[in-house]
């Protein structure tokens, strides 16, 4: 079942955090119950609530709906964190492939001068 899947990521983060499910819920506004049938999986979870989760608990939020995440893949997530890698990304993203890989080659020239 994804519900129990989900809900074993949110227990998972949250005791990597170091949070009681009273914090927790105090930081997301709801009640203590409705976290800890979060995290078994009995309730169901909007993706606005899911979000913030990953916001409080300083994970991607692919690392909620992937629990197959490989850990190469976890860390490319967690450099979406930093705003401007992500800025970055997205702006290269609007780029036509040959102006992406004249940025490219100019940040591996950019690395090969440290």
């Amino acid at each position: 079942m994804v519900y129990r899947e989900i809900g074993k990521r949110i227990q998972q983060a949250r005791e990597e955090s170091g949070l009681t499910q009273e914090e927790l819920a105090a930081k997301l506004g709801c009640t203590q119950a409705a976290l800890s049938n979060y995290e078994l999986g009995k309730r169901r979870l909007y993706l606005s609530l899911l979000n913030e989760m990953a916001r409080i608990l300083n994970k991607p939020f692919d690392y909620f709906m992937d629990w197959t995440v490989r850990k190469e893949d976890d860390s490319v997530s967690r450099l979406l964190l930093d705003p401007e890698l992500k800025e970055l990304l997205v702006e290269a993203a609007r780029l036509p492939s040959k102006e992406r890989k004249l940025v490219l080659d100019f940040i591996n020239w950019r690395n090969s001068q440290t």
